[in-house]
């Protein structure tokens, strides 16, 4: 299946077929977020055609639209199909295609990528999310396309989100399990780097790993997670009932192991406790995909567990402080970069801060105990000058270092070291 879109790209742009094994719109998360970024970057570079296997009911008709307007067409993969509106089915399938079935799927896929980029003269392939969820499509359209010019997508250094749980985790059976996927990823990531022609990298932090595995580490380019700050302008719908004053814990939830359940149980249980007895009347709203199926139990009078919402900015420009409190994780944070974006203040982990240039007490706070952290969100509650300087300090740099620009450079970037190697 098919959809024709608009047809007045510059014809001198290069022709790049965009793989997302993700695509949401609006995003609901990071990671979704991570995409339609890149699409508005690489749209205004490039004549992008688009290739999902995210079916076309999930999609629906704001996503159609926002694609209509930042890309040449869209097309959906064979194995778009094999998904189901029923939605313990939908996460069996998913799960199915995701552990066991990726080599076997991403032979029709590839062979429909091929064909499509044939027709169209396309000889660049930018495959998105590629160590989580497209590697067998990468390998596959290596092997079947030597000479075509591949570029790498990573989100993060996929194997230390997965590694650095090890520590935190008590039963040897599943401390065994996760040290087995991590290392497979690593030899996925020493194979990625030694035969794609560009592996992106969110960050300098994670750059520099790459460059260690690579044969040439000049084929890892920067292509950071950013936000587009216009998304944070304007005016918003007023929310009615919130309970104020309240920071913001927002993200991706549904698994106990979860980093980011982790982090709202370490919020909930430890350090909520200790703000509620200098600050009695705060509270702190969970909000994100899933929240409230792992964590409606903690519900009270201190506490909101809401779950996915239709849209979260007015929950954050209502906040006191957004929160980011990992204890692992890999990449950079949109937490941190939709903050700034909505001039709000942001209290973070050292390591949920990683690779993102904030200073502390400049233009975040860093806490990486439960004292310090609570001291932190007591701080922001009752100094409201303070709150504001940080807030205006984020914003600052978000729209200097991590606004769609830079995006958009490091796109121009990538492209040029391509065209420069045809040479």
């Amino acid at each position: 299946m098919d959809i024709e879109l608009n047809d007045d790209v510059n014809s001198l742009k290069p022709k790049i077929i965009f793989f997302a094994p993700i695509l949401e719109y609006p995003p609901a998360g990071g990671p979704q977020m991570s995409v339609i970024n890149a699409i508005k970057a690489l749209s205004q570079i490039s004549e992008l055609h688009i290739i999902t296997n995210v079916p076309v009911w999930r999609l629906g008709e704001n996503a159609i639209e926002f694609i209509e307007e930042h890309s040449h067409a869209l097309e959906f993969a064979p194995t778009s199909i094999l998904n189901s509106k029923i939605d313990i089915l939908d996460r069996i399938m998913r799960r199915l295609k995701r552990e066991f079935l990726r080599p076997i799927v991403a032979i029709s896929d590839v062979r429909f990528v091929i064909k499509y980029a044939a027709k169209h003269d396309i000889n660049i392939f930018w495959i998105d999310r590629v160590l989580e969820h497209a590697f067998s499509v990468f390998k596959l359209l290596r092997r079947k396309k030597p000479h075509a010019l591949i570029i790498g997508d990573t989100e993060a250094v996929h194997s230390r989100f997965v590694l650095r749980e090890i520590p935190m985790i008590k039963n040897p059976f599943r401390k065994a399990l996760v040290s087995f996927k991590g290392n497979k990823i690593v030899n996925e990531e020493k194979e990625l780097v030694t035969t794609a022609n560009v592996v992106t990298a969110v960050s300098e932090l994670d750059a520099d790993y790459y460059r260690s595995l690579a044969p040439n580490p000049e084929t890892i380019k920067l292509f950071s997670n950013i936000v587009d700050v216009d998304d944070y302008t304007g005016e918003f719908t007023n929310l009615e009932n919130l309970k104020k004053p309240y920071v913001l814990l927002l993200g991706s939830f549904g698994h106990i192991n979860s980093p980011m359940d982790r982090a709202a149980k370490w919020v909930v249980e430890d350090i909520m406790p200790l703000v509620l007895k200098q600050v009695p009347n705060a509270h702190v709203y969970i909000i994100g995909r899933n929240s409230d199926k792992t964590l409606a139990h903690y519900n009270s009078d201190a506490v909101r567990v809401l779950g996915r919402v239709p849209s979260m900015l007015p929950y954050l420009k209502e906040s006191t402080a957004s929160l980011v409190p990992l204890h692992y994780e890999s990449g950079t944070r949109f937490k941190i970069l939709e903050s700034g974006a909505a001039s709000i203040p942001c209290i973070s982990t050292t390591l949920g801060a990683e690779g993102i240039q904030v200073t502390n007490e400049d233009n975040i706070l860093i806490a990486d105990t439960t004292e310090d952290f609570a001291n932190a969100m007591v701080k922001v509650f009752q100094d409201s000058a303070y709150a504001g300087k940080m807030g205006r300090n984020l914003h600052k740099l978000i729209q200097e270092q991590y606004s769609l620009k830079t995006q958009k450079r490091d796109g121009e970037s990538i492209i040029s070291y391509l065209e420069r190697g045809q040479v």
